[in-house]
């Protein structure tokens, strides 16, 4: 959700909140919505919400609901459906177009054919795995091509993935073949490579920078709980605090 979007979404946060008998929150949790939301698209968030009143009659939608549903509605394919595509390109005449996940998945379970029972298994358990991660990283779903050599099939898939809206239009004209000959086309897709192998290798950069960002966080909060358990030690030993009002007790019992 870009910051252009805040008053659409503010429309339709004040329009589900009635839908449920109650006002728009305060600015305060507003902002908690707006910060949990923010890697969605303001049209997946409006989905999300019809989905949510459809299927929830009595309890007001909350930040991290709604998120939930913008995940699982983020237009990832079903561990089945990524594989009828990702099993697609085990012949390399053909064009795929998947996700980055999938294209993962596929990679981790190429040694495991000719089995094909036992890719599927080793695909489907990738798959969930990785979407499941990036999901929880809140990234959103990223789409790329595999070009095949055979350049007459490339404009069904490609076609295909540009009316269901997974690839733009110019990077569908610039991989199709032109009448003229098909080098153009051609360029254009080494173009398009290379662009998704920079995309594959910024992504996992960022995947190691919030790692090690955690594990910071982690170290962190683990000195200060030592800290703490150091300083509550201390106070009971003699001559620390709790010592001392132990040993001012015993001598007022003693007095009495």
């Amino acid at each position: 959700m870009e910051a252009k979007d805040r008053d659409h979404f503010l429309k339709m946060l004040s329009k589900a909140m009635g839908a449920y008998g109650k006002p728009l929150p305060e600015p305060g949790v507003i902002a908690a919505w707006l910060e949990e939301l923010r890697p969605y698209p303001i049209s997946l968030i409006g989905n999300a919400f019809r989905a949510y009143c459809d299927e929830n009659g009595e309890f007001a939608p909350l930040p991290a609901a709604l998120a939930k549903r913008c995940k699982l509605m983020d237009g990832r394919p079903s561990d089945d459906e990524a594989w009828a595509v990702a099993l697609t390109s085990r012949d390399e005449a053909n064009t795929v177009v998947w996700t980055q996940e999938m294209a993962e998945a596929f990679a981790l379970c190429l040694p495991v054919f000719p089995d094909e029972v036992g890719a599927r298994m080793a695909f489907k358990d990738a798959h969930k795995r990785l979407v499941a991660q990036a999901r929880a990283e809140r990234r959103a779903v990223a789409w790329g091509v595999s070009l095949g050599w055979d350049t007459r099939k490339r404009e069904i898939p490609l076609t295909k993935a540009l009316n269901a809206g997974l690839l733009p239009a110019p990077v569908v004209a610039g991989l199709l073949p032109s009448p003229e000959g098909a080098v153009a086309a051609d360029n254009a897709a080494r173009v398009q490579i290379e662009k998704i192998k920079k995309m594959v290798a910024d992504m996992a950069a960022e995947r190691a920078r919030r790692q090690a960002q955690c594990l910071e966080h982690e170290r962190d909060a683990l000195a200060a709980a030592k800290a703490r358990a150091r300083s509550m030690a201390a106070s009971h030993r003699p001559g620390g605090e709790a010592g001392r009002r132990h040993s001012t007790n015993s001598q007022a019992e003693k007095q009495t």
